[in-house]
């Protein structure tokens, strides 16, 4: 089992009764990837318009969980004028 703490970063951040939940720890099978983590936690944003980070690297999709790993979960930012 791997346990990882989760940070949600800005669309991403949960409400409920107490406020904004910001990091949650999630519990995955040995061998999860990062698309089983976002799976399981229901996040319907398209994986490209996301920053995946891991331990402070970004990763792909398909980049094997490890028990303890810190996870930074970051929608890309746009904006601005011309």
């Amino acid at each position: 089992m791997a346990i990882v703490e989760v940070y949600l970063h800005t669309i991403l951040q949960r409400e409920t009764p107490q406020g904004f939940e910001k990091q949650i720890q999630a519990s995955l099978p040995d061998g999860s990837k990062m698309a089983d983590l976002l799976r399981s936690l229901n996040i319907d944003l398209d994986p490209a318009h996301m920053l995946l980070v891991v331990n402070g690297k970004v990763v792909e999709l398909d980049h094997e969980l490890r028990d303890g790993d810190k996870i930074n979960l970051m929608p890309a930012l746009s904006g601005g004028s011309t």
